[in-house]
């Protein structure tokens, strides 16, 4: 007995040696797949959030597992939950980018999540500490011919991601049209929003424009606009090592041009990685950027969202050029559903994306590294829907569905497309 003993008390003090006296667990979890986070260790307590896949969690608990097979984990908010343990991996090393710096220690990674709202666009982004988020339009009407679902599967995501008591630090609107506004009353009301940014441009011929614009005057919500002569300064992430920059060339307010031209472009830079954010920009802005020599060294990333759903009315070779993206993201709907329309009359419907915009992609982009896919776009010389199989790093939402992309500050990637 007395033998059985001090074999434990080496034990203990070999783990204290190696680990630490405070973390037994030097180590950490990754998400394997989207997973409930539960209030305590029991299948049958409440859910009270739900993690994406890909994503890095820090252990709470003092034992390795609890129950009847859960782990206790610290949550992005600063809360404590528990996970089940086939939603996650054990991975030895420390958290990626855990070191004490003024940040902070890391949690995780950045993630870009392209909504599917069909024919609209919704971008939600989290900042690699996990506690701070930034949202890019909101999806398009849920009746008429719009897009049936797209703002009923914005406010799910949005739900299912974001908890009601944590504030969204930054709000983006890009431009005034209703498949980038039409969630945004549901989410300034029922969310706490620190900051609120349009592009200043009106669209009296919208009466969701119209609803929105009364709702953010009577509720006093603290916003900016691109058309305010200082040009907003904006910093959703606590994290110095995350930079958002708005990109606003020289008469980019310029009487006339399309509604589209006057939308917002943000890059964002988490360290070594960058992402463009276009909006719905056509050719006119695309060409102001380029040539503003102070927003045409801004285009190079690694990361594209393609403007306007893949209209052939942007992303032109030129703009291509400057930007050279290694991956594109596409938020587009269907083919015939809703604004995608008749292809029989290309007047009564939008038909995104163009086969030549996923044409002037293909020089640009990295191989992914999953199987290869099959591309559905609509070709306007044949006037049909047409497919191209590809290992392009071309994702579109009506092929791949909700998209979620994460950097650890150096590389860029599809979730499922790299194992973390």
């Amino acid at each position: 007995m007395k033998v059985t003993r001090l074999y434990k008390v080496v034990g203990l003090i070999l783990l204290f040696c190696v680990f630490g006296l405070g973390d037994v667990f030097a180590g950490h979890l990754v998400t394997s797949k989207k997973a409930p986070v539960r209030a305590d260790s029991l299948s049958s307590s409440q859910i009270i959030t739900r993690i994406q896949g890909g994503v890095a969690l820090k252990i709470a608990g003092e034992e390795r597992l609890y129950g009847t097979g859960y782990w206790k984990i610290e949550l992005p908010n600063g809360g404590v939950g528990y996970i089940y343990k086939t939603h996650v991996r054990y991975k030895e090393e420390a958290m990626p980018g855990d070191t004490e710096s003024e940040d902070g220690p890391a949690t995780g990674f950045l993630q870009v999540h392209m909504i599917n709202v069909g024919q609209a666009d919704a971008i939600y982004i989290v900042c690699p500490d996990g506690k701070h988020q930034m949202v890019i339009d909101s999806g398009e009407l849920n009746m008429g011919i719009r897009y049936p679902g797209s703002v009923k599967e914005f406010k799910n995501y949005i739900r299912s991601h974001q908890s009601i008591n944590d504030p969204i630090e930054l709000v983006v609107s890009s431009h005034p049209h209703s498949d980038h506004i039409a969630g945004m009353d549901w989410l300034l009301m029922n969310y706490e929003v620190d900051l609120y940014l349009d592009s200043g441009k009106e669209n009296d011929k919208s009466a969701t424009y119209e609803s929105l614009e009364a709702m953010i005057i009577e509720n006093e919500i603290n916003r900016k606009q691109l058309t305010d002569i200082e040009l907003p300064e904006i910093d959703f992430c606590s994290r110095s090592d995350v930079k958002v920059t708005i990109l606003r060339p020289q008469g980019f307010d310029e009487e006339g041009m399309h509604i589209n031209d006057y939308s917002i472009v943000i890059r964002m830079d988490y360290r070594s990685s960058s992402f463009l954010f276009t909006g719905d920009s056509e050719e006119e802005l695309e060409s102001k950027l380029l040539t503003d020599p102070s927003t045409a060294p801004l285009l190079d990333t690694d990361w594209l969202k393609v403007a306007h759903h893949g209209s052939e009315t942007s992303t032109t070779e030129k703009f291509l050029e400057a930007v050279t993206p290694d991956i594109a993201a596409i938020s587009s709907g269907g083919e015939t559903i809703g604004t995608n329309g008749s292809e029989e009359d290309e007047a009564e419907g939008h038909l995104h994306p163009r086969m030549s915009t996923i044409e002037n992609l293909l020089p640009y982009v990295s191989e992914r590294s999953g199987i290869k896919t099959t591309l559905e776009a609509f070709n306007s010389s044949t006037k049909k829907w047409e497919q191209v199989t590809t290992k392009a790093a071309i994702y579109i939402t009506n092929n791949d569905g909700d998209l979620v992309f994460l950097s650890d500050g150096d590389l860029i990637w599809k979730l499922g497309d790299k194992a973390n």
